[in-house]
C-alpha cells in the first residue's frame, strides 16, 4: 500500500471523508438541505473523536502498541495532541457561532455520550464484555453523521426513509464486527475487548451474516415502499462487506480489509453527480 495513504489512514482522514459521504447519503435520503458550515464542522468533530480514541489507546498501550495506527499515535503523540487541541477550539467556536440551540443541545448530549465511551475504553474497558463496543460505535457514528439531518427533517420522515436508516445502521454495525474477526489475534495480544474476543469468531461470523441479511431485507422493504436508488446502494455495500468477510486470508495483508470497509462511505459521493 502507498505509504502516504497509510499515514492518511493512521490520521483517520479516510474516516473523515467517509463521514461526509455518510451525511451526503443522509441529506439525499431525507431530502433536506443543511447550512454549508455543517460540512466544515462535521469532519472536524469526527477527526477529534477518532483521533482522541486512537491517542488514548496508544497512551494505554505505550511501548506495547506495536505497529500500526496506535504506534503511530504514540510516537507522534505530542504533535497530534497540539493539532487536536486546535481542532477542539475551532470546532467549539464554529458550533456556538453558527448552530442553533437545538443543534447545540444535540451535539452536547452526543459529545457527553462519546466522552463517556472514550473514558470507559481507557479506564474500565472490561465493561465492553457486557456492552459490545461495536454497537456503541455504530450508534455513535449514525448519531454523528445522521443526527442533524434527521433533526432537520422531523417530524415528516416516511416509512421508506426509516427502513433505509435501519438498513444503513446495520451496514455500519457490521463494519466493526468484521474488524473484530480480522483483528482477533492482535486484540487478544493487547487485551483489547471486542465482540470476537468475547463471543468467539464463529458467533461473530453468524452475527455478521444475520446483520447483513436483515439490512438487505430492510433495504428491500424500503424499495418496495418507494422506488429509490438508495436500496441499490445499500445492497452494493452489503455485497462488498460479504466479500470482505469471506476473503479473510487475502485481505488481511496490510489491513486491506480496513481500506475497503472504510471506503464504503465514499460511495454516497456518486449521489452528487
Amino acid at each position: 500500500m502507498n505509504p502516504i495513504y497509510k499515514i492518511l489512514q493512521y490520521l483517520s482522514l479516510d474516516v473523515v471523508v467517509g463521514s461526509i459521504g455518510s451525511s451526503i447519503l443522509a441529506v439525499k435520503v431525507l431530502d433536506v438541505r443543511l447550512p454549508l458550515i455543517y460540512w466544515l464542522i462535521l469532519p472536524i468533530c469526527v477527526w477529534i473523536i477518532y483521533t482522541s480514541d486512537h491517542l488514548l489507546d496508544a497512551l494505554k498501550l505505550k511501548e506495547l502498541a506495536g505497529k500500526g495506527r496506535h504506534n503511530f499515535h504514540f510516537i507522534h503523540r505530542k504533535t497530534i495532541s497540539v493539532f487536536l487541541g486546535f481542532a477542539v477550539i475551532i470546532s467549539l467556536i464554529l458550533v456556538f457561532q453558527q448552530f442553533d440551540r437545538l443543534m447545540i443541545i444535540f451535539g452536547f448530549i452526543l459529545g457527553i455520550g462519546i466522552a463517556f465511551y472514550l473514558l470507559a475504553n481507557y479506564y474500565i474497558s472490561r465493561i465492553f464484555k457486557y456492552f459490545p463496543r461495536e454497537f456503541l460505535i455504530a450508534a455513535g457514528y449514525i448519531a454523528g453523521t445522521w443526527g442533524i439531518p434527521i433533526l432537520w427533517k422531523l417530524p415528516v420522515i416516511n416509512t421508506s426513509q426509516e427502513f433505509i436508516i435501519y438498513s444503513y445502521f446495520l451496514v455500519i454495525l457490521s463494519i466493526p464486527l468484521v474488524y473484530s474477526i480480522y483483528e482477533y489475534k492482535s486484540d487478544i495480544l493487547n487485551s483489547f475487548i471486542s465482540f470476537a474476543t468475547t463471543f468467539g469468531i464463529k458467533t461473530t461470523e453468524v452475527t455478521i451474516a444475520m446483520v447483513l441479511i436483515l439490512s438487505l431485507l430492510f433495504s428491500l422493504v424500503s424499495f418496495l415502499l418507494e422506488r429509490q436508488c438508495y436500496s441499490f446502494l445499500m445492497a452494493f455495500m452489503i455485497l462488498i462487506l460479504l466479500v470482505v468477510k469471506i476473503f479473510r486470508n487475502r485481505l488481511s495483508r496490510n489491513e486491506n480489509y480496513r481500506t475497503i470497509a472504510d471506503s464504503l462511505n465514499f460511495l454516497p459521493f456518486i449521489l452528487l453527480l
